[in-house]
């Protein structure tokens, strides 16, 4: 018997688990290989218009500009913005991302919100900037070129937390894009302005990004007056199409009314 066990290990050579390797190129196979299961997971019950969108934001994340796109700028730790986010999510084209500008003191009710599997996918991002705490310096930021430049989308649909979609409107916020402005018309009992141009309020608009820069280029911003309101008045100077008060109507009502509008501003949450 001491001889065949003798005989055993001088002819067999039984493996050290401690001698046991494995090579980078097999440890980068198997993380591949589990990042992509992980990712048709995640894709397998979404359309193929957001398994798209998802592709897009992964491979390249930093540097990706789109057709078509949703900002909402909010440094304000509020609940309800979870909410109108969502409205607006389920009223857009699955295609248009949602731009969060926010700040550092509702960065993680927006992170740790149901708004998260959104953000995970690619279908929100978020860009962080200090914060903004009155309406003459919102005014600065949005006819501010380096704002602008970091809005990662053409046709922008800029929304506001007071701001709502309504599921029971025949109008899309496709049928729109032909303009490069457009937002609730002012009603003429209260508007101080020239009153030739009254479309429209901005808090929810419709804008060109291109005309936006290219109008910041061409004259300095007035500051006596709102934003919304000098480039309802000035766009013009640059091509910028805005269609009539009956069309605005049918996009969003804030002082004029309109039965069945797309959106309404000044909307009463509280």
């Amino acid at each position: 018997m001491k001889r065949i066990l003798t005989l055993t290990k001088t002819h067999l050579k039984l493996p050290n688990i401690c001698e046991f390797r494995v090579d980078k190129r097999t440890i980068k196979i198997i993380i591949l290989l589990t990042i992509f299961i992980i990712f048709i997971i995640i894709t397998s019950n979404i359309s193929l218009s957001d398994r798209k969108l998802i592709i897009k934001n992964i491979t390249n994340p930093a540097n990706n500009f789109y057709p078509c796109i949703a900002v909402l700028v909010e440094f304000r730790t509020v609940d309800h913005i979870i909410a109108i986010v969502h409205n607006v999510n389920y009223h857009i084209p699955s295609t248009w991302p949602i731009q969060i500008f926010h700040g550092k003191y509702n960065e993680n009710l927006i992170k740790n919100s149901t708004l998260a599997p959104l953000i995970a996918s690619g279908k929100i991002f978020l860009t962080f900037m200090e914060q903004v705490y009155d309406r003459a310096r919102t005014n600065q930021l949005f006819t501010d070129p380096k704002f602008w430049q970091r809005v990662r989308g053409e046709k922008v649909l800029l929304f506001q937390i007071d701001s709502v979609m309504c599921s029971n409107s025949p109008h899309k916020i496709t049928d729109f894009l032909q303009y490069d402005y457009i937002g609730a018309p002012w009603d003429l009992s209260f508007f101080s302005f020239d009153k030739q141009y009254r479309v429209g309020n901005g808090g929810f608009s419709l804008r060109s990004r291109s005309k936006i820069l290219a109008l910041l280029a061409l004259i300095p911003y007035d500051s006596r007056k709102p934003e919304d309101v000098w480039y309802a008045q000035n766009l013009h100077r640059v091509n910028g199409s805005i269609p009539s008060i009956e069309i605005a109507k049918t996009f969003s009502v804030e002082s004029m009314y309109y039965a069945r509008p797309l959106g309404v501003h000044r909307f009463p949450w509280n």
